[in-house]
């Protein structure tokens, strides 16, 4: 698999690890969007640069340090990062999980995130359970310069929201997806009218496989931070078993296997965000042929 030249993928600014699987002078092998990467560091400096066949470094990429992550971005003139004011406000703790391999897209898990018609099904007795399966109506939208999409007004019902939960309730959820890789979660916090905030940040080493990277912002203390981390591993490995069994593995952004539903609504803004700035990697952008492979 070779890079891309998907100029909308390259222009992303992609999470390659959290700050502390970066070892000083251990060099940090990986790759992104099907191009080999070599990482080091010195002190609180990084330099990315390319790989070649023989693993040895040559152009060098634009890198950042953010959000507890390593970012990097191969075009010389990026698109914005995302900016998540909360991870300026003293009162939350950072839980980080991730470096976890998924056989799919980096597409196909946004889309999963973003899906809550999964949760009675699939999340059973944590963020769903039946007979409660309505999807109540919800706004999409896109903001930020045409940049992002909000999912806002979201409500359902989570007999276990959260691991200080003790309780069934109401859950109020708002989906933000800044671009194709990442996707911000703010969730009922246990603290009345505040939201925790949940972060996945997706590494696509190629078309069809990807790390997922993840955080908590969490506000309430009475949660541990082992608790909190085995409470998204548990609900993320519930996903990946389903994700890895999704074919094709790219995402479809042909309208005629389209079938819009309320319950899809925040999937189907999203596909058509990615369909509208001309996205190639990781998606299977037109119908294609009867009898061919996907």
């Amino acid at each position: 698999m070779t890079k891309t030249i998907d100029p909308i993928a390259l222009r992303e600014w992609i999470v390659i690890g959290a700050i502390t699987d970066v070892q000083q002078g251990v060099p940090y092998c990986t790759r992104v969007l099907g191009q080999e990467i070599v990482c080091l560091r010195n002190g609180d400096s990084f330099e990315v640069r390319e790989a070649g066949s023989d693993r040895q470094p040559q152009r060098q990429v634009q890198v950042r340090t953010r959000y507890g992550h390593v970012w990097i971005c191969f075009a010389d003139s990026p698109r914005p990062m995302i900016d998540i004011t909360e991870f300026d406000d003293p009162r939350r703790r950072m839980i980080t999980w991730g470096g976890v391999y998924v056989r799919t897209s980096a597409q196909r898990l946004v889309e999963n995130f973003l899906d809550m018609g999964h949760f009675p099904f699939v999340h059973t007795g944590i963020l769903g359970a039946e007979p409660v399966t309505e999807i109540r109506e919800y706004k999409v939208e896109v903001r930020a310069e045409d940049a992002e999409v909000w999912a806002t007004e979201c409500m359902f019902y989570q007999p276990k929201a959260s691991t200080a939960a003790d309780t069934g309730r109401d859950t109020a959820y708002i989906y933000r997806t800044s671009g194709p890789f990442v996707v911000v979660l703010y969730k009922t916090a246990e603290a009345e009218g505040e939201f925790d905030n949940i972060g996945m940040l997706v590494q696509p080493l190629d078309e069809e496989h990807c790390r997922v990277f993840g955080y908590t912002l969490l506000l309430e203390a009475d949660t541990t931070d082992t608790e909190a981390l085995h409470f998204q591993q548990t609900v993320f490995l519930q996903d990946r078993l389903i994700l890895e069994q999704q074919t094709p593995r790219r995402i479809p952004l042909y309208e005629k296997n389209e079938i819009p539903a309320r319950a899809d609504a925040a999937s189907i803004g999203y596909r058509r965000w990615l369909r509208a700035v001309g996205m190639q990697f990781g998606v299977l952008p037109q119908q294609a042929k009867e009898g061919s492979p996907p």
